[in-house]
């Protein structure tokens, strides 16, 4: 075998390609891996706990209830007997929140007064008003109440039961129907 110094080695043109192919398979490779553990790893760190409190947040919107009362005059009976003022009277229910509200009961029971409403469905709109019956008595033993508050029972959006107490109750209507119920008995 005779070496030819004059002339630069040949090499196997094969052997070249193969490697350079294997090392774009190597580089690609590892960059796909990267992109999945990257993607996988910004998903729970980030996507998820975002995508839960936002999904928190919608339940929480549906489910909140925000209304307000308003009492109305109504048919005052006094009973002289037990010194009590009845009123049939009716509340107006408007619903102050971001969902419909379905209001079953309208409650109050303080010192010397109760307020009840009887317990049905009552689907209510964002932004809308309905009226509600109720019976309130007054014990006209008791102090006058210098304010009233209520309690609601509703089912939110969510088909959740929520009270939601104390809600003011604008009942000077009432306190005057009682001034005047006592003031008869004597």
């Amino acid at each position: 075998m005779v070496i030819d110094l004059d002339q630069p080695p040949q090499r196997d043109s094969r052997r070249r390609l193969t490697g350079t192919r294997a090392l774009a398979l190597v580089v690609l490779g590892s960059f796909l891996a990267g992109v999945l553990v990257g993607g996988v790893t910004a998903y729970l760190r980030w996507y998820r706990p975002l995508a839960s409190s936002a999904e928190e947040a919608d339940r929480a919107a549906s489910s909140t209830v925000s209304v307000l009362l308003f009492a109305e005059p109504g048919m005052v009976t006094a009973d002289g007997a037990r010194r009590r003022v009845r009123i049939e009277a009716q509340v107006t229910v408007v619903n102050a929140g971001p969902a419909p509200v379905n209001v079953m009961a309208v409650r109050a029971g303080q010192p010397g007064v109760t307020v009840r409403s009887a317990e049905r469905e009552r689907q209510i709109a964002p932004g809308a008003e309905m009226p509600v019956d109720v019976t309130v008595e007054f014990d006209c033993t008791a102090d006058e109440p210098l304010n009233l508050a209520a309690s609601i029972t509703a089912e939110t959006e969510d088909e959740q039961m929520r009270t939601v107490a104390p809600v003011a109750l604008h009942g000077t209507p009432w306190i005057q129907s009682r001034q005047d119920g006592c003031a008869r008995i004597g």
